[in-house]
């Protein structure tokens, strides 16, 4: 398999793995934890991961060149406080579909630093792609049916999240493009970890612990699936193909989540979401079409 169609797959993979975030989040959040609680046990508990597979296998990976940690440091701050809290202010203030929307700007303002920061191409099948995304996010939230209009300080926020993503993306494209994938999702983590202690309300999040077990099993598991393995992707994918690309593909998460919400919470299906889902497809398939004339060209 070539380093395009891999890095798809891996990226299409961590979108995967961060859309079915929503089942931990709502038996977490009935438990009684707040947002920046539940973010606190997933990073730490993925943090106690990746320093335990470094150990075991390589203990090099631990090396980082001072230079980079400054970046590192900036790309946990991001992942952690500023990322959750514009996006949980959004949520909070408007709907969840909305925030999701917004989020979803990301692509726009990813394949635009893109452009600036590592000279990426915006070629005539990637602008189309990148509406076909943006379009289809906002179909399968169906916002458009529900003829709400959010207060003016979140939209700002929604929009303000979805650059987060995007300086995230870049960032860490940077970052592995010099080191090892595992070694910047640890430094990552351990930062985004780092910063979050202030949020963690210890007092309160020890004592729901200690009257239900289950939260740390709930919360364990939430961490190897969308922190560990979806970061690991996500940080391994972004080393093979360009970040515009790389933006769309991980447009799987709000499908992803779109139909964990209906078969597993039996939310609302219609047609328009059905539409978005096929437009957010139809997006990677011509990105994948893009890569194969990249690769006749180059023959």
């Amino acid at each position: 398999m070539d380093d395009n169609r891999k890095g798809a797959l891996l990226i299409i993979l961590a979108g995967t793995c961060w859309g079915v975030i929503s089942i931990f989040i709502n038996y977490l959040s009935a438990a009684g934890l707040g947002e920046m609680q539940i973010s606190f046990l997933r990073q730490f508990f993925a943090v106690l991961v990746f320093a335990l597979i470094i150990l075991i296998r390589d203990r090099s990976k631990f090396r980082i060149p001072v230079k980079d940690l400054g970046l590192l440091m900036i790309v946990g701050f991001i992942n952690g406080v500023l990322f959750n809290f514009l996006y949980f202010y959004t949520i909070i203030n408007s709907r969840a579909s909305i925030a999701v929307v917004l989020l979803y700007t990301s692509p726009v303002f990813v394949i635009i630093l893109a452009r600036i920061f590592f000279k990426e191409k915006i070629t005539g099948l990637k602008f189309i792609a990148l509406v076909l995304t943006v379009i289809g996010c906002v179909f399968v939230t169906g916002v458009l049916g529900e003829g709400y209009m959010p207060p003016p300080a979140a939209i700002l926020t929604g929009v303000l999240t979805g650059l987060a993503y995007a300086l995230n993306n870049i960032l860490t494209s940077a970052a592995v493009k010099r080191n090892d994938p595992i070694t910047v999702t640890f430094y990552t983590l351990l930062f985004s970890f780092m910063f979050l202690i202030p949020f963690s309300g210890w007092n309160s999040l020890t004592s729901l612990c200690r009257s239900n077990p289950m939260i740390l099993v709930v919360a364990f598991v939430m961490c190897l699936v969308t922190a560990v393995f979806a970061q690991y992707f996500f940080s391994l994918g972004l080393g093979l193909i360009e970040s515009g690309k790389a933006a769309i593909y991980g447009a799987t998460e709000p499908i992803v989540g779109s139909l964990v919400g209906i078969l597993i919470f039996h939310e609302e299906s219609n047609l328009m979401k059905i539409a978005g889902i096929i437009m957010v497809i139809a997006a990677i398939l011509l990105i994948g079409k893009s890569d194969a004339e990249q690769e006749g060209d180059n023959r």
